[in-house]
């Protein structure tokens, strides 16, 4: 039998039909409710009661509902979750509805498509990432709604989905929507799995292709649209999504921007992972990662591009070497430096102020946040008025003051405006007349209720007498019983009380219409002054843009300026000449890290003609890995333009860096540790050229001594032969010094170690030659390992020394001749890295407290080298 519901929950049953996918809030009055599977799914997510209602022939339908003022927190919850709500609204006033109130769905709030300040992930891009294919050929199309940025990007051939995943691992998509089948579906899903977990899915339904076809150019001008039909396609897509989603103009999303690999330094996911760029291995936060360090921002907008820095490093030269102009004249420019980063800090978030006024969810409250930030651009551009470098003087050039829009908003929005913009106080006194007669007729109101008060007992006689108010009955006269008597004829019995008679007269009633319409008046037509404001501000939405894009580049620029000044980096040399060349390189990261210890620096050269493969040797916990990654860090910060930390470079860009550093099982895809290890090998072979950069870390440790040994052998051969890329190479088979010896391309390197009986001291500094010691069993007694267990590997080690004798390594040679020369303890390897460290102090700008710090650190490295710690 057909159950037959009531006529709202037939509308609700109706709505909710074609939004089966989200969870459907259905506005009642004060409260969002939902029904059925929505709202025991709703109940158990948010932890809210779950009851019931009546749906019709006696059938009780589950139900829970949330206040509709705090329903931004429980989408928030829902959204994290991977949820999609749709937003069901009373579209007519229910006063003025003819049975049934009309609603609508007016959008749809998905990960998204999220502009709410509140859901949004802080400082961070919120990306929404639409997926075509066709022909073989892959298309990306991306935008951050709460940003108005989009972009586009074309992948083809076998590789396309391989490139995909670099792209997808920097932008972080919260969402992703499949607007057409993908090839090797189960493959991207693994990857989405393993590197963007709280991304969900969304398969894409094209109801009118007419309408998503002429949307790309609503948006865009017809320079910025790709002439590639799949690449439009793809871009179509994406919008229509948008305007099926979010429900209302989008006019801000007017700017596509086409991602070529050709201009940037590409940096694939797998090393942005290994090196933590801007997301580290742990958690994926931000902490402890080289946009930790550089990022000195004090702007959204300027976090954001800096970020987008590092993940897309520069290939141009002259465009490099403009950055490093504007950061150099900041800092020789001190006070314009810091002027111009105090100023900053006055400024919001103006690119996501412009989403809400552009989507019509902004408040008073922007306003006041988007004048704040506009007052401070005429002392930006003051300061900026004699700076001499491009970069600088194009910003200065670019940067617009908008001092008439200051100007509207300070005349007409208080400082300090309520959240809701429907219940007035929002518009300054003297901004318009009527308003400020209003304002005044209410404001008299309690004077003129005293009036009638006063007037009345006297009339009367009636001393106990008062005039009230409240919402339900208005204004009224109470008398108590006992003297209602001597109430006038002219009085109106309104209510009666316990204790007491209410009542009207023709003129507190004509008082009464007057002062509720001037509040309803008042309501009107501050919320008309504020839209109107809001609506012109739409019609410099571009201009007010660009002003956003010059400030984040300013913001950029100085972050990279303040941890250059701050922590003693220095310009590298960019040239054509193919070589990187390092001196007293430091990590910059884990010298950040080490509060109670001095960096040990170490030089670095790499080039075609003598350094092209470099094999280091050395123990475990030496600092090798440290020591590669190093150097890949310093080439990606010279490759945005950044000063890095060392004394001095010279550095030649790469097309690619690679990393092949550590692995763990892919349980996703049942790979083991040394499959993903020769994944990461095999796609090095395959896209490196003699432009890249190579880090490799152990290959071939996951297998046998021999075939790994082999493995290693075949793949620097294969560098060395076919690709000559630069490469570092850290391994502990000693044999790979061999290949030193036939060929005058590659070099051995070792760390250095001092032995003073079983004890060992790592030096941290990378010399010449190679080892054939790795001090397994040291570092396994560091990691306390018991002593039992040390003692029996060390006899067993000293047996299978004497089966078979090894020649003396080469760090053992020079730590000998080195020990032997020292005339005192202190002499040793390291003394240079002191002798270095107190060379490049700047003893004419350190402060007193700074020196006793450094000379602290000094002695104390010092004692340790000698044998006192």
């Amino acid at each position: 039998m057909t159950v037959r519901y009531t006529p709202m929950m037939e509308q609700y049953l109706d709505i909710k039909s074609k939004h089966t996918n989200e969870i459907l809030f259905f506005r009642m009055g004060d409260f969002y409710e939902m029904f059925f599977t929505d709202a025991e799914l709703a109940s158990r997510e948010l932890e809210i009661t779950l009851t019931a209602r009546d749906g019709g022939q006696s059938k009780k339908v589950p139900m829970c509902g949330i206040p509709y003022h705090s329903a931004e927190n429980y989408i928030a919850r829902l959204i994290n979750k991977g949820y999609k709500v749709a937003i069901c609204e009373q579209v007519e006033d229910p006063k003025q509805a003819k049975g049934l109130v009309r609603r609508e769905v007016v959008k749809i709030i998905t990960p998204g498509t999220i502009i709410s300040e509140n859901l949004l992930p802080g400082n961070n891009n919120n990306f929404l990432v639409a997926l075509y294919e066709e022909d073989e050929e892959l298309i990306l199309a991306a935008t951050d709604i709460s940003t108005g940025e989009c972009l586009w990007a074309l992948f083809s051939g076998a590789q396309r989905l391989t490139a995909l995943y670099d792209q997808l691992f920097r932008l972080m998509p919260t969402e992703l929507v499949f607007s057409s089948p993908i090839s090797n579906m189960d493959k991207l899903n693994a990857f989405i799995s393993n590197r963007i977990p709280h991304c969900t899915h969304t398969t894409l339904t094209i109801d009118d292709l007419k309408y998503a076809n002429e949307l790309p150019s609503q948006h865009f001008s017809r320079e910025e649209l790709p002439e590639h039909d799949v690449a439009l396609t793809g871009i179509s897509y994406l919008l229509y999504y948008l305007h099926q989603t979010v429900k209302t103009d989008l006019s801000h999303i007017n700017r596509l921007i086409k991602y070529n690999s050709s201009e940037y330094l590409v940096v694939d996911s797998t090393t942005m992972r290994n090196l933590e760029v801007t997301r580290n291995v742990r958690d994926g936060g931000k902490k402890d990662t080289l946009l930790s360090v550089l990022d000195y921002t004090k702007t959204a907008m300027g976090a954001r591009l800096l970020k987008k820095w590092l993940e897309y490093p520069l290939l141009s030269t002259n465009t490099i070497v403009q950055r490093q102009d504007a950061i150099a004249e900041l800092l020789e420019k001190p006070a314009l430096r810091q002027n111009i980063h105090d100023t900053l800090g006055s400024v919001y978030d103006l690119e996501r102020i412009l989403t809400r006024i552009e989507v019509a969810t902004a408040n008073a409250r922007d306003l006041v946040a988007l004048k704040s930030s506009l007052t401070v651009l005429p002392v930006i551009k003051t300061s900026l008025q004699n700076a001499t470098t491009k970069f600088l003087s194009d910003i200065d050039k670019n940067l617009q003051t908008h001092t008439d829009m200051v100007g509207l908003i300070d005349a007409a929005i208080i400082d300090n405006p309520p959240f809701s913009v429907r219940e007035g106080g929002l518009i300054k006194p003297g901004y318009n007349l009527e308003l400020d007669e209003l304002h005044a007729l209410s404001r008299d109101s309690k004077q003129f209720v005293q009036d009638i008060e006063t007037r009345e007992r006297e009339a009367t006689g009636i001393k106990s007498l008062k005039v009230g108010y409240n919402r339900v009955f208005g204004y009224y006269i109470e008398i108590t019983h006992s003297h209602t008597s001597s109430a006038p004829p002219t009085y109106i019995r309104k209510q009666t009380l316990s204790n007491a008679e209410r009542y009207i007269t023709p003129e507190l009633k004509d008082f009464e219409s007057k002062i509720l319409g001037a509040q309803e008046k008042i309501v009107i037509i501050e919320y008309h002054i504020f839209s109107s404001i809001r609506d012109h501000i739409k019609t410099h939405m571009k201009e007010i843009q660009q002003t956003a894009r010059q400030l984040a580049q300013l913001d950029a620029l100085i972050s990279l300026s303040e941890v250059a000044f701050r922590h003693n980096y220095t310009r590298p040399q960019i040239t054509q000449t193919q070589e990187i060349t390092i001196k007293d390189g430091r990590h910059p990261i884990v010298e950040r890290l080490l509060h109670q210890q001095l960096f040990v620096p170490n030089d670095t050269e790499l080039n075609h003609h003598s350094n092209e493969i470099i094999v280091i040797t050395g123990p475990n916990m030496a600092g090798k890995s440290t020591y590669m990654r190093q150097v890949a860090l310093l080439v990606l910060m010279a490759q945005i333009g950044s000063f890095i930390p060392a004394r001095s470079a010279i550095i030649s860009p790469v097309d690619r860096i690679f990393t092949r550093v550590g692995a763990s099982d892919d349980l996703s895809t049942g790979q083991s540790t040394f499959m993903v290890e020769m994944n990461e090998v095999a796609q090095i072979l395959k896209h490196a050229t003699k432009n890249s950069l190579i880090i490799l870390d152990e290959i071939g440790r996951g297998t046998s001594t021999f075939d790994g040994m082999s493995i290693a052998r075949a793949v620097i051969e294969y560098i060395k032969e076919r690709i000559k890329a630069k490469t570092l190479l850290a391994t502990h088979y000693h044999e790979l010094t061999e290949l030193a010896d036939h060929s005058k391309t590659i070099k051995n390197y070792s760390v250095a170690v001092k032995e003073r009986g079983n004890d060992v001291v790592f030096l941290r500094r990378i010399i010449p030659g190679g080892a054939d010691k790795s001090y397994g069993i040291h570092v396994a007694q560091l990691a306390g390992l018991p002593k039992k267990a040390i003692e029996r590997a060390q006899e067993l080690l000293l047996e299978l020394e004497q089966k078979h004798p090894q020649p003396q390594s080469v760090v053992d040679k020079v730590t000998e001749v080195v020990v032997e020369a020292a005339p005192e303890p202190m002499s040793s390897l390291f003394t240079s890295s002191l002798a270095d460290e107190v060379l490049a102090l700047d003893i004419m700008t350190i402060t007193p407290l700074e020196a006793l710090n450094i000379l602290y650190n000094l002695q104390k490295q010092a004692k340790q080298e000698s044998g006192q710690l």
